[in-house]
């Protein structure tokens, strides 16, 4: 299948590095591709640069739209409220809180920021503020160059994951709904309030720990912290990440509410890549972020000195791209019905063509009829001509001497005879063996006439058409 858009993440989740991609035309993003990267910490970077180009290659899947999320202990979130008034001038707003966080120069932060709502009878502006240190991002940075990799967006996983269940479930985003990402070794916890995170935080687990009790202890630290209000509930529980599974089995029967994030969003995946949508939910977050236009959080830690800025015109390939694609789709969608309209012409010649043809055959059918009619009835004509002098001659060769007829009478191929014999009751056998007669009958009983001595007799009989 050919897809016109392509989104990869590329997640740093402890010891390994995640990558997916998500692939679509029009519609959503399909999670196409995936990829676990382990230890990279530990491996030579030549090695660890040609695996992950020999994935992105082999895959045939384009650099341009790459997004890094950042281990969720290397950002610092933060929610602030200001005065509507400094909507005109938010950015440099923004700047003095960034700089009352920063002890030193040389603990300086990227950051950036997202407005999540205007509330308040003095619409006092809702900001979410994401920092990271520079030496950290610049370390991370370091990394994707030696492995050829330029993101476009760099931001966390917890804000992807928190961006892809807030895309595909719109509906559900007056509630209160708990994401908790299961690692092997951590739980990261994000709760988001009427479509709007409130609280996160990343825990190790202890070996000695069971998931059960560490959500359920997480959950009571978020619900404490954000203080909810009486008439407020936790919808949902979203289990996320490698061991969610694992979790989703243990705290099911405690917290009913609780379920996979695989089942609450619509992502649709190629059937190889099905059983990783819970341990790839994050970094497909990550893709997700570049697949749609307008992402809940719309977070980019990326440096303005690394972000890659195309010039309008650059964009008219990617156009002409697509009017040929759909020039092409217009041609398969219109090329049936033309070829069928050409047809339909080609046939309609051939019958023009044929008409006099055509006509000539149907006159020489009309004529033959005509004649076929003629010769039945001439037919029928000479089957009913008068045969009388053929039966007298039949009649004078089989009768007896010692017979005479006083009656003969010949109509519609049936004969009637009448006279005098010797013996009237032989009559019957010798006429049935005439090749001209069938059918033959006594009419009436036979008596002996007083003056010649001789049985009177009366026959029918049929002549052999």
């Amino acid at each position: 299948m050919i897809y016109l858009k392509t989104g990869i993440g590329i997640e740093m989740r402890g010891e390994d590095i995640l990558l997916s991609s998500l692939q679509g035309n029009f519609s959503g993003g399909t999670f196409t591709h995936f990829k676990r990267v382990a230890d990279y910490r530990h491996r030579d970077t030549l090695e660890l640069r040609q695996e992950i180009q020999l994935f992105l290659k082999t895959n045939v899947l384009g650099q341009d739209n790459i997004v890094l999320g950042i281990p969720r202990g290397d950002i610092i979130l933060r929610h602030m409220e200001l005065p509507a008034e400094v909507s005109d001038n938010l950015k440099q707003a923004i700047r003095y809180q960034v700089q009352s966080f920063e002890p030193t120069e040389e603990e300086s932060y990227y950051y950036d920021h997202a407005v999540l709502k205007r509330a308040g009878k003095n619409r006092r502006l809702s900001i979410l503020l994401v920092m990271v240190r520079k030496s950290i991002l610049d370390g991370h940075l370091q990394l994707m160059q030696e492995i050829g990799i330029q993101p476009a967006v760099v931001t966390s996983g917890t804000l992807a994951l928190s961006n892809l269940f807030l895309q595909n479930a719109r509906s559900l985003q007056d509630g209160t709904y708990i994401l908790a990402d299961a690692a092997p070794a951590s739980l990261e916890l994000l709760v988001l309030h009427r479509g709007m995170p409130v609280y996160s935080q990343e825990t190790c687990k202890g070996a000695d720990r069971s998931w059960k009790d560490l959500i359920l202890g997480e959950i009571d630290e978020a619900v404490s912290r954000i203080r909810l209000g009486p008439e407020s509930t936790i919808e949902q529980i979203l289990l996320a990440g490698e061991s969610s599974e694992q979790a989703h089995g243990e705290l099911k029967e405690a917290i009913p509410e609780c379920a996979l994030l695989k089942n609450a969003i619509a992502v649709k995946s190629t059937p190889e890549n099905r059983r990783y949508l819970q341990e790839a939910a994050a970094v497909n977050g990550l893709a997700h972020t570049v697949m749609t236009r307008r992402p809940a959080l719309n977070i980019n830690l990326l440096p303005e000195a690394f972000r890659v800025r195309q010039p309008r015109w650059a964009y008219i390939s990617a156009a002409v791209l697509g009017l040929c694609i759909l020039a092409f789709l217009a041609g398969l969608f219109l090329h049936g019905q033309v070829q069928d309209r050409r047809l339909l012409n080609e046939l309609d010649g051939e019958i023009s063509s044929l008409k006099n043809s055509v006509a000539r055959v149907q006159d020489l059918r009309r004529k033959t009829e005509a004649l076929k009619n003629e010769i039945h009835s001439m037919e029928t004509l000479f089957r009913k001509k008068d045969r009388s002098l053929e039966v007298l001659r039949e009649l004078t060769t089989i009768l007896p001497d010692d017979t005479y007829l006083n009656n003969y009478v010949y109509r519609d191929g049936k004969l009637s005879i009448a006279g005098l014999s010797d013996s009237a009751t032989d009559l019957i056998a010798l006429l049935e063996n005439s090749p001209l007669l069938r059918n033959v009958v006594q009419r009436s009983g036979i008596f002996r006439d007083t003056q010649s001595g001789k049985d009177r007799f009366s026959i029918e009989a049929e002549l052999e058409e």
